[in-house]
Parts: structure tokens; sequence; C-alpha cells
């Protein structure tokens, strides 16, 4: 994603498309989505034809259907890296995360859609942080193996430490934090948090927290003769 990054550089302005979802895009991950209202198809439309992107942001008060809702402050923009039209009109896509935002200002009355005046940041370079990557990514590791066993969840191959360190202490800390199976509004306080190394040290309370709750899920599983055991 760097020469898409390099439209969207640390602190510089933009004027963008908000898209408020239920979900929060984290930079380079991907997101599928289906957009059926007659705004966003538009701003779909847009997005594709003039081959910009659009912002991702966590409804705080609202719904996603219906009268505009209230964004939180920080959000994601996303390019189009595949898409699908429907015969109706509606859309099949799928964006990838690239460089977080603050919205300054939200202009509500220029188009069908939310647009926002935004500022945007990405994390300093932290390879300081290698180590805690490292050991949080074990964690991690772990943690999917937990997650699969109390599931029930049929899969031969799970995320192996070597791919969940790839590239920078900044790229583990979100891929760690799209992975997660937690609440929206944690999700949205680790895309906000300033820097890779205080996420990844949230991160890894997080799958402390996550993990003890897996292990005492298991030992009931395993007393009802359900589930195997944790390791």
């Amino acid at each position: 994603m760097d020469e898409e990054r390099a439209l969207a550089p640390a602190g510089s302005e933009g004027l963008v498309p908000l898209f408020p979802l239920n979900n929060v895009l984290f930079p380079d991950m991907l997101m599928p989505l289906h957009i059926f209202e007659p705004r966003y198809r538009l701003l779909v439309r847009r997005s594709i034809e003039k081959e910009t992107p659009f912002g991702i942001v966590l409804i705080q008060e609202g719904e996603e259907v219906g009268p505009a809702a209230v964004p939180h402050r920080i959000g994601t923009l996303a390019a189009i890296v595949a898409h699908a039209p429907l015969p109706d009109g509606r859309f099949l896509i799928t964006v990838q995360g690239d460089r977080r935002f603050e919205i300054a200002s939200v202009i509500d009355d220029e188009e069908p859609y939310l647009l926002g005046r935004v500022r945007y940041f990405g994390d300093p370079p932290e390879e300081a942080a290698r180590s805690l990557a490292n050991t949080v990514a074990e964690a991690y590791a772990d943690y999917v193996v937990g997650v699969v066993a109390a599931t029930g969840g049929v899969r031969r191959e799970v995320p192996v430490v070597d791919e969940i360190q790839g590239g920078s202490p900044c790229d583990v800390s979100f891929r760690i934090a799209a992975g997660l199976a937690i609440e929206d509004d944690e999700r949205q306080m680790l895309l906000e948090t300033a820097t890779a190394r205080e996420r990844l040290v949230r991160e890894r309370e997080i799958l402390a927290r996550e993990c003890a709750l897996l292990s005492e899920m298991l030992v009931r599983m395993r007393a009802r003769g359900e589930g195997p055991t944790l390791h």
C-alpha cells in the first residue's frame, strides 16, 4: 500500500466521503462490503470512476441504514481493490485499509452522504518495539488455536508466528487488532491508539484476558466431554 499512501501522507489534510459502519477497518486489512443504499451506491460508483478512496468510520450514534449516523472521530481511508456491480444497482466490493485520519469537521449538506474534512496520520517507525511485537504475535497464535478449539472450528491451518510477525511492529499490531474477536468499541480503541508500542501493550493485555476466558471455557467443555484441551 506504500504507493497509495503517498496520496495521503501523514500530516496532510483532505476532504473525503465518509461511510459510517458498525465495523472497524484497520490499515492494510481487507474488508468485504455489500453496498445497497442509494447514497452509498453513488459514493462507491464515484470512487470507482475516479479511482479515489473514501473513509470508513465506526458509528458512534445512529444506525447504518436511515438518517446519517454520527461517526467516531478516527477512521481509516479505504481503497476499493475489487468490485462487482449487481443488476439492480447494488455493489459487492472489497476495500483495503490505508492511512488513518482524524475528522476535523463533518459536512452533511453537500452530498447525500457525509463528507469529512480530515487530517491524515500514521505510526512513527518503531523498530525498537520488535521484541514486543514478536511476543504479542506468539500470544496471538496461541489465541487463534484456542478460538478454533473452543468453537469447534474445522481448520487444518492456523496462523503461524512467522506469518503474523511479517512486516514492521506497526503491521503486526494492526494484523492482530483485525483478528481479535472483541467488541467494536475496543477495536476502535486500538485503531485510535497513537503508536505501535502502545497498541501492542494493549493487545497483550487483551490476549491475556481472552486466553484466560478460552481456557475456562475449554475446562467446562472438557468436563462435559465436549472439547479438546487448550495447549
